[in-house]
């Protein structure tokens, strides 16, 4: 299997991520009961769900001191994750620290090699086309917002066309 052909490009970026752009895919948003904390190697993460889909934050996949060894270990117990409370990628998002860019772009690249699904999701813009995008640094030097932006052309993109209002439903 040639990767990035079957499970990964079947992913998705989605934004603002409404329970009905979700649902569309099969996705609900996973109940506080759901919550686990796993320990792929030496790290804890806390995540929302880990059962057939991995589902975890942004801030808790790629805010902490997880390891390409901690996303490959993880990648070979679940074909799809969805990274939720992805901050905008643009130059001049305050969310999202070099570090943590870098931990994304090391995430996506063993998704992508391990043939993986990824549901990307935040309120948006999620456009790792724009210019400057990621030109953030770390010790290490840039983050390769070219190699990411490769990666997640392969996504399908789900927009709102029109700005989602949240509506809180109420029985009678």
């Amino acid at each position: 299997m040639v990767p990035g052909q079957e499970g990964f490009s079947r992913g998705k970026i989605i934004t603002p991520g409404t329970p009905a752009q979700l649902g569309a895919f099969g996705l609900f948003h996973p109940a506080k009961s759901q919550e686990r904390i796993l320990t792929p190697t030496a790290q804890r993460l806390t995540v929302k769900a880990a059962d057939d889909v991995l589902w975890a934050s942004f801030a808790e996949l790629c805010g902490g001191p997880m390891s390409t060894a901690d996303y490959m270990a993880l990648a070979k117990d679940y074909g799809t994750w969805v990274i939720d409370g992805v901050p905008s990628p643009t130059a001049g998002s305050v969310a999202g620290s070099a570090s943590a860019w870098q931990r994304l772009s090391d995430l996506v690249d063993v998704l992508y090699e391990q043939d993986i699904t990824l549901f990307l999701v935040g309120h948006g813009p999620l456009d790792w086309d724009v210019a400057g995008g990621l030109a953030h640094r770390t010790s290490a030097g840039p983050v390769d917002g070219a190699k990411i932006a490769s990666r997640l052309s392969l996504l399908g993109r789900v927009e709102a066309t029109e700005p989602f209002e949240e509506v809180e439903a109420g029985g009678s």
